[in-house]
């Protein structure tokens, strides 16, 4: 058997025992191409906006309607049956009888 030591190494397999620690080959990733919505044109963006806001401000409007027809009924049904003094905020003290000055 006359085989060179060279003829004996090309017949063994060559394996890296170490070759699972090494980085793989990542598989490709297939991906559906993006499909972007259409965009709206921006006359419909400004009416939808303007819209909302007009809706914000007519709240608003009723909110302060609203307010102020609580107050009037506070002032009303409430606030008119108290003494003087307490919705003045200020202080009830009794009146003081002034001296005549005549008197000796």
């Amino acid at each position: 058997m006359g085989l060179s030591a060279e003829d004996v190494l090309h017949q063994i397999p060559l394996r890296n025992a170490h070759a699972d620690l090494l980085p793989q080959a990542q598989r490709k990733l297939d991906l559906p191409p993006l499909a972007l919505p259409e965009t709206t044109p921006a006359k419909q963006h400004l009416e939808a906006w303007i819209e909302e806001c007009s809706q914000i401000s007519q709240a608003i409007k009723q909110r302060k309607d609203r307010g102020k027809r609580f107050d009037t009924w506070y002032a009303e049904n409430c606030l008119s049956k108290q003494p003087p003094g307490i919705t003045d905020c200020a202080v009830l003290s009794p009146s003081r009888r002034q001296v005549k000055e005549n008197s000796v």
